[in-house]
């Protein structure tokens, strides 16, 4: 069942009380290309007065549905060329090696899966030598039954969710988060 077939009493309490309009989602979508636009801007996409666009900003921020303000680096150019996923299977909880894993210096994002792996992780380092070093590394860590690592050779897309206002009765007032 996708998101957008849930109705509103099944969601959670916190996404019941967090409703956006179309506004909303269309700053998120013009913030999610450039985080660096100044409210003036951004006012004009939206029609609203630059003040009320900080306001929308915070009470965004403030509802955690904007975690953080961020940069997108080139990796290669930090001398971090290359780009893997290991997938991890455990004797353990995934929950239990969280700790060993972020004391990794290239671990990048770690997801718990269901499935064969009990574990995904997007890895950025220097060199296949430094992806070997990080490979032993968490090998060594209790619990770790076995990996498999896969090598990007090209990232095809790379590109924000670009959200869109729901569809239906609500589109005009103010709708869930989450019923895209």
């Amino acid at each position: 069942m996708s998101i957008a077939e849930f109705s509103s009493e099944k969601w959670p309490e916190r996404w019941r009380e967090m409703e956006l309009d179309k506004k909303d989602f269309a700053l998120l979508n013009e913030l999610q290309m450039n985080a660096s636009q100044r409210l003036e801007d951004l006012a004009k996409v939206v029609n609203l007065a630059p003040s009320s666009v900080h306001d929308r900003l915070r009470r965004l921020q403030r509802d955690q549905v904007i975690r953080g303000w961020t940069v997108k680096v080139d990796n290669g150019a930090l001398g971090l060329g290359v780009l893997a996923f290991i997938s991890i299977a455990m004797s353990v909880a995934c929950s239990s090696i969280v700790p060993e894993i972020e004391a990794i210096p290239g671990v990048e994002e770690a997801h718990s899966v269901a499935g064969e792996w009990c574990m995904i992780l997007k890895v950025r380092v220097p060199d296949t030598a430094g992806l070997l070093a990080l490979v032993d590394r968490l090998r060594e860590i209790p619990g770790v039954e076995k990996t498999q690592t896969v090598i990007v050779l090209k990232t095809q897309v790379e590109r924000p969710v670009i959200t869109k206002a729901p569809v239906g009765k609500k589109s005009e007032a103010r709708a869930p988060a989450l019923s895209l």
